[in-house]
């Protein structure tokens, strides 16, 4: 990790520890660096572990200078998902324009998750409901993603990767509830984390494509059987 680099900065000693003084030049570069660590470590161990003093540490700074620019871990928190949804719709919105249909887009998300699965607490959100604003734009969030999830679904019959003759309507009911089903059973550990999203998004996948489509999930399982 880059160290931030402060100029303008005093230093006061006070039984034998630094004290960190804000100043305009280096109040910027502390509040990116602190939600991009914080941002690690939530999509690593999840909210129960983040400790402003972690954070502090890591940046070398005191966790008195983290609450002059914050004035709460959960104001902390707000911003790390500010951040972290605004990169992941930019990403989306980069992807579909590159590749030449969704279903690509979606599979290769498939990967991502399956790749990140093995160093991911899957009781993350457990904690949600310590804090309501983040919990409240976590929700409204979900819900633009259902929005975009349907438009997005809308694309690929247009595109020939999924059926001409979906209701909509179920399909999304069907993906949002295999969506939390697949979560609570992650939250058990009672299977593989990769297993269980391939034998089930994969499978909805498959019930919904057309042949176009078919065609590449047969690719994306092959790839998957043979992942070394």
């Amino acid at each position: 990790m880059r160290r931030i680099e402060f100029s303008c900065i005093f230093a006061v000693r006070k039984r034998g520890l630094e004290k960190m003084i804000i100043t305009p030049t280096n109040r910027d570069d502390i509040r990116r660096k602190a939600i991009e660590t914080t941002t690690e470590i939530v999509l690593r161990d999840g909210n129960l572990t983040v400790r402003m003093d972690d954070v502090a540490q890591e940046l070398s700074v005191s966790k008195r200078t983290l609450y002059e620019i914050f004035s709460s871990k959960e104001d902390l928190l707000v911003e790390c998902m500010q951040k972290h949804m605004c990169r992941m719709g930019q990403l989306i919105k980069d992807e579909i324009s590159r590749e030449d249909d969704v279903l690509t887009v979606f599979l290769k998300h498939l990967e991502i998750i399956v790749k990140e699965s093995r160093e991911t607490d899957h009781n993350r959100f457990s904690d949600m409901d310590k804090y309501p604003r983040l919990k409240k734009m976590f929700l409204e969030h979900m819900e633009e993603m259902k929005v975009c999830m349907r438009s997005f679904m809308e694309l690929g019959v247009k595109q020939g990767v999924f059926r001409d003759d979906l209701d909509m309507d179920v399909v999304m009911l069907a993906f949002t509830t295999m969506g939390r089903a697949t979560s609570e059973v992650a939250k058990k550990g009672t299977f593989d984390y990769e297993k269980l999203i391939n034998g089930t998004m994969v499978a909805l996948l498959r019930g919904i494509a057309a042949p176009k489509g078919m065609e590449k999930l047969e690719k994306y399982r092959y790839k998957s059987n043979n992942r070394s």
